[in-house]
């Protein structure tokens, strides 16, 4: 992930959100600043949600939320709801998140 001249590296896994997201690669999207914890994006077209759902958010989680079909990265302590299916991990050190502006064009690549 570009985001100005930072750089964010990331690890999708094998759910079926993940592999969607993965074939409109390379793409660059629209990101907002949520309450200093995460950043998120609105996508144009729901993904092939199949879950398994979950409510053990951790900084760095990658996420999906589908009731708004949108990706989220989370980089702060925070609760979680019950419709997210995480897609993967950032694997940079999550303090780059602090320095960018509240609202970040973020080009995504496959490696």
């Amino acid at each position: 992930m570009t985001a100005g001249d930072k750089t964010i590296t990331a690890t999708l896994n094998d759910s079926q959100v993940s592999q969607d997201f993965a074939a409109t690669l390379p793409v660059t999207l629209p990101w907002f600043r949520n309450l200093d914890i995460e950043y998120i994006t609105e996508l144009d077209a729901p993904m092939t949600e199949t879950g398994p759902f979950y409510t053990d958010v951790q900084p760095g989680d990658l996420v999906y939320y589908n009731p708004l079909d949108s990706i989220t990265i989370i980089y702060e302590e925070t609760s979680s709801v019950p419709t997210l299916t995480k897609m993967g991990e950032i694997t940079s050190d999550l303090d780059v998140f602090d320095d960018l502006p509240d609202n970040v064009k973020m080009r995504i690549e496959a490696a």
